[in-house]
């Protein structure tokens, strides 16, 4: 009966290493660097010989790399043999092999053995998986949401979705309410709530760059002579003259249907200023609204604009759908590519011969009548 592993914090120096078992365990500086300031994540795996000397079987780099940046200790699992490492790897393979494992499961199994060492190389290697896939696992099961996520049964890559957005539990409801009720949509939730995150984070890019200028930015700019704050295109110096960007006292960050933010410069106070309006426009009247915009009106403003951003995603989403079915579904049976067929052509690199005597427009007639007989829609003879 083998003795059960255990985990000791043994000084690197104290080892014994065979250098030469991993001939390319070259150590860099970016590597050292890193066990310097993290120091040994992932424990070795060693065996205690009878003379008490400790051998590492597993993680010789790693044990170089600590050694080189004065560590004073690593976690080391002590194993009962040197046979014992490749036993523990065996098993775990023979685990993962095994039919009707879930992919929490294998997530679970590849998790064991990046803990004794074995790399995701290695692992896929054993297994048969491609590396990616390893890899995948195990970051999902590295983040604390994505092995609570593959603890309820979900996929690796909807586990490695919700850990994406682990830190925004709004995003996190919404994505486990559609993988329980449209898992169809899911790729496509997570990239709106991609770009919505990208949207916030480059406008608190532009904010904080605006501020550090100096820059006054203002919540809202208004259009009509009651507005507190009018865009610089809108308004007239005393002088008569149109006010330009350099007259503006404040900014007004907008953003496009598309979600990209841009600086408006306005000036805030015109009134009082001394700036008029350049244009008659209809606004600030007696039967316009008067004064700042109301929290329900910002609130339906606001509403509008995210509509019209998630319609435009689902337009495009559909546009590139139907574009690449119709092109896909264009390619003929006679060597020519998609991407041929969509130019219209199967000459190489789009050729077009421009004239009839050189056979542009008669090849290219000819070129649609075949491709209507292989679809089946044609009839007459080539």
């Amino acid at each position: 009966m083998t003795a059960t592993p255990t985990l000791e914090m043994l000084d690197p120096a104290t080892l014994t290493v065979d250098i030469n078992v991993r001939k390319d365990a070259a150590l860099t500086a970016d590597f050292i660097a890193s066990i310097k300031e993290h120091g040994v994540m992932e424990p070795v795996i060693a065996h205690r010989k009878e003379d008490g000397t400790v051998h590492v079987l597993m993680g010789q780099r790693r044990t170089r790399a600590a050694v080189e940046a004065g560590r004073d200790s690593i976690p080391v699992m002590i194993i009962d043999s040197p046979e014992e490492a490749e036993r523990i790897v065996t098993q775990v393979v023979e685990n993962i092999q095994r039919a009707e494992l879930t992919e929490a499961d294998e997530a679970d199994a590849y998790h064991q053995l990046s803990l004794i060492g074995v790399s995701a190389a290695a692992i896929a290697k054993k297994t048969g998986r491609t590396k990616t896939t390893v890899e995948s696992a195990l970051k999902a099961k590295s983040t604390e949401t994505g092995a609570a996520a593959l603890g309820k049964g979900y996929t690796v890559e909807e586990a490695l979705i919700l850990a994406e957005f682990e830190s925004d539990e709004e995003a996190t409801a919404e994505l486990e309410s559609v993988i329980m009720d449209e898992p169809g949509m899911l790729l496509h939730v997570t990239q709106q709530l991609r770009d919505k995150r990208d949207r916030a984070a480059a406008l608190a890019a532009l904010t904080a760059e605006l501020e550090a200028a100096g820059t006054i930015i203002v919540p809202e700019c208004g259009y009509g002579e009651d507005s507190e704050t009018l865009r610089v295109t809108s308004l007239k110096r005393a002088d008569g003259e149109p006010a330009t960007d350099e007259d503006g006292n404040a900014v007004y960050i907008e953003t496009d249907y598309r979600g990209e933010h841009s600086t408006v410069a306005v000036v805030t106070g015109w009134k009082d200023l001394g700036f008029t309006l350049r244009y008659y426009s209809g606004y600030g009247t007696s039967s316009a609204p008067k004064g700042p915009m109301t929290e329900e009106q910002k609130a339906e403003r606001k509403t509008l604009i995210e509509n019209n951003k998630l319609m435009q995603s689902v337009l495009l989403t559909e546009l590139h759908r139907r574009v690449w079915i119709r092109v896909l579904r264009r390619g003929g049976p006679r060597g020519r590519s998609a991407a041929q067929t969509a130019r219209g052509t199967d000459w190489p690199n789009g050729d077009r011969r421009g004239s009839p005597k050189t056979g542009g427009p008669l090849a290219l007639r000819r070129h649609r009548r075949q491709g209507a007989r292989d679809r089946g829609l044609l009839s007459v003879p080539p």
